[in-house]
C-alpha cells in the first residue's frame, strides 16, 4: 500500500505544471549608443530602422502568443551574422536566443534582401560597363580587375 501511495505522490509531482519562462532578448537599439551599434552591426541606427520599415510586412509573424520576436531584433541578428561572419552559436549567445532561431531569422532576412537587392545593387551588364567599372576602381585605389566592393571587401572579375 505504501508503494502505491509513494507512486501516486511521485506521479503528482511530475504532473505539476511549470510556468514557461520567456526571456526578453533585449533590443540593442534600446541600450547601445550609435557608435557601438555601428561597431557591432556595421549599420547606423537610422539605417536599421529604415530596413525594418522596408521588411516590416515580410518579417512580422502573426502569433497567438504575447511574445513575438521584435522586428528590429530580427534585422540586427541577421546583420550581425552578415557583418561578423561568426558562427550562429556565437550570435545566439550574444542575443540570448536559440541557434535555430538565428538560422531562421538569417534565412528570412536574406530572402527579404534578395527581393530588394536589384534596387540597390547595380552590376555592369556588358563588357564596356565592366571595363569602365574596373577602370574607376583602378583610378581610385590602384586595384586591378575590381568591379565592386562590399564593406571594404573587393569583388574581382574573371576576365582572363
Amino acid at each position: 500500500m505504501a508503494a502505491v501511495v509513494l507512486m501516486h505522490i511521485r506521479q503528482r509531482q511530475q504532473n505539476i505544471r511549470r510556468n514557461r519562462i520567456f526571456r526578453d532578448p533585449g533590443n540593442p537599439l534600446d541600450y547601445l549608443d550609435d557608435a557601438e551599434i555601428v561597431r557591432r552591426y556595421r549599420l547606423s541606427r537610422p539605417m536599421i530602422i529604415d530596413i525594418c520599415r522596408m521588411f516590416e510586412f515580410n518579417l512580422q509573424r502573426p502569433t497567438r502568443r504575447s511574445h513575438a520576436f521584435p522586428l528590429s531584433l530580427q534585422v540586427m541578428v541577421a546583420w550581425r551574422f552578415f557583418a561578423t561572419r561568426s558562427f550562429q552559436l556565437v550570435n545566439a549567445d550574444v542575443h540570448n536566443i536559440s541557434i535555430s532561431k538565428v538560422s531562421r531569422i538569417t534565412r528570412d532576412v536574406t530572402v527579404c534582401l534578395k527581393r530588394v537587392c536589384n534596387h540597390y545593387i547595380k552590376m555592369p551588364t556588358d563588357r564596356a560597363q565592366l571595363h569602365n567599372m574596373m577602370e574607376s576602381f583602378y583610378i581610385i585605389n590602384d586595384f586591378p580587375n575590381i568591379v565592386g566592393a562590399i564593406d571594404g571587401r573587393t569583388l574581382g572579375s574573371n576576365l582572363h
